[in-house]
């Protein structure tokens, strides 16, 4: 009998807990008629909607008046890069953002946190001359290098600079305070958390504002417009509702993932970031002699789900753009790039299959086809 795929990508997405399903099933239910209708079907898809919205608002520290709710993580993000300050503003943001925030800020005027081997500078390098915007990750989605914000976001209240965070690869990991964080916005996403895909949010600060980059309805008090999948956001809400019994599994996924990365470093394979700032969920491994891409494919035909970067730009065949900032002198580390992300329900088990998988896959190399390490 074929053994269970293992998956190794929970930073691309996470398994929907089946408490989350259940949430889901009963608003698909009950909860099906537009939120903005006032009659008896549209207040009770309401009522399930401001349930999401209030559940969100506790598992990060804030009042449900300041979360935004959105289609994902992605549009969290723009609406928190784009819409806090005027589409002409200078910003700044680290070498490592994701896509989601990098591409939303093609053509305006930028300039660059560098994030070295992993290791954030202390908040004095953070270059905020002329910007009136910063977009800083409080983790990165790659490597899981934590980024110190906080003293980050003291530095731009300093400057008078406002503070986009994308906090969709922390929530869940880290605890996450979005008033104490010192940030003007702050994004986060249900699919990182065990909850659907297609639900996010953005919470945004009482003395800040946010024009919507959507136009139609007020909905969302006038800054996002659109009909809300409120059955997706009620599973939102219910797996945000369980944020701290995922922190709480982070110390055993933590002893999973080092067994794991020391197996692979003993065949050969070098970690990628700090490993003294990051979150438990994730090792970044380059291997000599592969391609990144070709790594995960091999991986994959032997049972096992890696990526070797943002999920976004699966199909890419090129070098991770994360591990190219953080390594510019060893070009071949992005070329060869692997991810390897766990969840609370990743088991021992898994870990050493996982493990025996690696062992048969890493030493056949991948085919050599640069002079940069190869």
């Amino acid at each position: 009998m074929t053994e269970p795929l293992i998956y190794l990508d929970h930073h691309a997405a996470t398994p929907v807990d089946p408490r989350v399903r259940e949430v889901m099933r009963r608003a698909e239910a009950e909860a099906w008629a537009n939120p903005s209708s006032a009659h008896q079907a549209g207040r009770a898809a309401r009522r399930a909607l401001e349930q999401a919205r209030a559940q969100v608002a506790a598992a990060i520290g804030a009042r449900p008046a300041d979360v935004v709710l959105t289609a994902g993580g992605t549009e969290a993000c723009n609406l928190g890069a784009l819409g806090v300050v005027p589409d002409a503003a200078r910003v700044t943001l680290s070498a490592i953002e994701h896509p989601a925030v990098e591409a939303a800020l093609e053509g305006r005027p930028t300039r660059r946190l560098p994030v070295l081997a992993g290791r954030p500078p202390d908040a004095d390098a953070l270059p905020l001359e002329g910007a009136q915007l910063a977009c800083l990750q409080l983790v990165n989605h790659e490597t899981g290098t934590v980024l110190p914000v906080a003293r980050y976001a003291a530095r731009c209240r300093e400057a008078g600079v406002r503070l986009f965070v994308d906090a969709t690869a922390a929530f869940g990991k880290v605890e996450l305070d979005v008033e104490a964080l010192g940030a003007d916005a702050v994004a986060i996403a249900s699919s990182k958390i065990g909850g659907p895909p297609g639900a996010g949010a953005l919470w945004i600060a009482r003395d800040a504002a946010v024009d919507p980059r959507q136009r139609g309805g007020a909905q969302e008090r006038g800054r996002r417009a659109g009909s809300p999948d409120v059955v997706a956001l009620a599973g939102f809400g219910a797996a945000a509702a369980l944020a701290a019994e995922r922190r709480a599994a982070m110390a055993e996924v933590g002893r999973l993932r080092d067994r794991l990365e020391a197996a692979a470093v003993s065949l050969g394979a070098v970690v990628n970031g700090d490993p003294a700032h990051r979150v438990a969920t994730v090792t970044n491994l380059s291997a000599p002699g592969w391609r990144g891409a070709r790594l995960v494919a091999a991986l994959d035909l032997e049972g096992l789900c890696a990526s070797a970067g943002a999920a976004c730009s699966s199909g890419v065949d090129g070098p991770s753009r994360v591990i190219a900032a953080m390594y510019p002198d060893e070009p071949w580390r992005a070329e060869a790039a692997l991810r390897l992300s766990l969840g609370p329900g990743t088991t021992p088990i898994e870990i050493e299959r996982a493990i025996a998988i690696l062992r048969r896959v890493l030493p056949r190399r991948g085919p050599r086809e640069t002079s940069s390490g190869f």
